[in-house]
């Protein structure tokens, strides 16, 4: 039933919502991910290694300094994506079609919004000027932008991990990674990285969703 709401207003209000929803878990699971690479960093602080730039040997660390930064830089990305939840709190609800309110009764935007706010426990908040808010989208690219910046960050810490587990014997062979699956059928105890793997794929669907984002904000029409 149409009571009062607009595709325009309504889809990116639910939207936002859900974000705010899922958001509240990726937190959640990313400072899981953080304190687990925390505990390795404390368990492996006293184990030398050689750290490296550009590929090349350079100066030494300790295998604990690195799973210590690992933690950090998606310590890094939770903050962001608290960040952004502001952002996604601004709702146009109540707007219709172009902002102006057209045939929605007087108080509903400002009840409508209230109302999310209650049963989400969020601060959601009506936007100053709907009409802008409308037509605005800017709360997905960031959103978006903040899904790539994570996933990057995911997968670089992937990739190092392949890399230190390469060999083990003709590569850099530094760490060992748990064996989830059979290797090969042809090379018996070859341990691949099907984890960080199975990252890096997922990273790569995030990223180039975050470039049709992009393209869709800016043919916003």
């Amino acid at each position: 039933l149409n009571m009062s709401q607009s595709t325009n207003d309504s889809y990116p209000t639910a939207i936002k919502v859900a974000f705010l929803l899922r958001n509240d878990k990726l937190i959640e699971e990313m400072e899981k991910l953080a304190a687990s690479f925390r505990l390795k960093g404390d368990a492996f602080l006293k184990i030398v290694k050689m750290g490296r730039t550009e590929m090349q040997d350079a100066v030494p660390m300790t295998l604990g300094q690195e799973f210590a930064a690992f933690a950090e830089t998606l310590a890094g990305e939770v903050r962001a994506l608290e960040t952004i939840q502001r952002v996604l709190c601004e709702t146009n609800m109540g707007a219709t079609a172009i902002g102006t309110g057209l045939n929605a009764p007087e108080g509903y935007a400002q009840k409508c919004t209230d109302h999310l706010a209650k049963i989400t426990g969020f601060p959601i908040h009506l936007a100053g000027n709907l009409i802008e808010a409308t037509q605005d989208t800017q709360a997905f690219v960031l959103y978006s932008s903040c899904m790539k910046s994570l996933a990057i960050k995911l997968s670089k810490v992937c990739n190092d991990l392949r890399l230190l587990s390469s060999g083990p014997r003709a590569g850099i062979g530094e760490i060992n990674l748990p064996a989830v699956q059979a290797g090969s059928s042809i090379m018996p105890g070859k341990v691949n990285p099907v984890i960080p793997e199975v990252v890096n794929q997922v990273a790569f669907e995030v990223i180039g969703n975050d470039v049709t984002v992009s393209f869709a904000a800016e043919g916003g029409q």
